[in-house]
């Protein structure tokens, strides 16, 4: 939705929701990002800054594990911007016909892909795998092989119909059921780790951001979307930033044998999640961007199709 096409309404409006939070005049807001299911604004007050997340369509419920979980990951020191309760001690609150949170605002930069970034993102990735998940937490990963079959039945009533997608699509899916259907040791994984989540000053993490996708699952999982993350450049798989992820990351965590044997599966892996929601934006939008995108993932996995590695 977009809540500027009357900005003296939504300036009201947002003031009006700010005010529970006592968080002083507005001065501007700046949109930050969208994707979809969410999108962010910087909120600049007197007295200082927010972030404001609308979660599109979504009901309480459903955002309700986000932040009951970031609540745990902030007593485990695990960096990110965390949600700020309103006057009555909630953190979820209406603006329109959508629910919103309202976040620290991490001031820095989304990183470029190096040697220290890259080790950045492996720490953190292995000190979040490896927390004790909490009792009361028992979110499920579901962008799994059943949500992609499910992309799948929609191809013969897409609006848009892109058959080289399609069928690479049904292909690869297949591929990757046997594989993925192995068990494997579980974690609670962030399950996004791409440099848009995160804030870094120069070299250093600042904020992991977007936990709405975070899940009990394969630690596998988490692997193989970072290094979509932070070893690619200009689209090619750095096997120098690769080795760094996975020496740095196994200074906490050894993989077994069958993990390694696994880990090029679960690289294609996160490619393949990511190709998923850029074909339904294909399918259901004929979105350019997209369809860019998903183009040169599926390069990524072709690739990797091709690459023997040993770790």
């Amino acid at each position: 939705m977009n809540y500027f096409h009357n900005k003296t309404k939504a300036m009201h409006d947002i003031q009006l929701l700010m005010d529970k939070y006592n968080s002083g005049k507005i001065i501007n807001i700046s949109r930050m990002t969208g994707g979809y299911t969410n999108i962010s604004y910087k909120v600049s007050t007197d007295k200082r800054d927010y972030l404001l997340k609308i979660h599109l369509n979504k009901k309480v419920e459903n955002i309700v594990p986000e932040i009951k979980i970031l609540g745990y990951l902030k007593t485990k020191d695990i960096p990110s911007a965390y949600p700020i309760p309103d006057r009555e001690n909630g953190f979820i609150n209406a603006l329109g016909n959508d629910n919103v949170v309202i976040y620290e605002f991490i001031d820095g930069h989304h990183p470029e892909v190096n040697i220290e970034t890259t080790k950045e993102i492996a720490n953190v990735a292995a000190a979040l795998n490896l927390l004790e998940v909490p009792i009361s937490f028992t979110q499920k990963n579901w962008v799994d092989i059943d949500f992609c079959k499910t992309v799948i039945n929609k191809f013969p009533d897409a609006v848009y119909i892109k058959p080289d997608i399609f069928e690479y699509f049904i292909e690869q899916t297949n591929y990757l059921e046997k594989p993925l259907s192995v068990k494997l040791s579980k974690g609670l994984v962030h399950g996004d780790l791409f440099p848009d989540n995160t804030i870094f000053k120069g070299n250093k993490l600042l904020s992991i951001l977007d936990f709405e996708v975070i899940c009990i699952e394969n630690i596998l999982h988490e692997l193989g979307v970072a290094i979509n993350g932070f070893c690619y450049v200009d689209n090619k798989l750095s096997e120098e930033l690769l080795h760094i992820f996975l020496n740095e990351y196994q200074k906490y965590y050894k993989l077994n044998e069958t993990e390694k044997k696994l880990l090029p599966a679960y690289m294609q892996w996160g490619a393949h999640c990511m190709i998923a929601w850029h074909t339904i934006g294909v399918m259901e939008h004929n979105d350019t961007k997209k369809y860019k995108r998903a183009q040169a993932l599926i390069e990524r996995v072709k690739e990797l199709r091709k690459m023997s590695f040993q770790f």
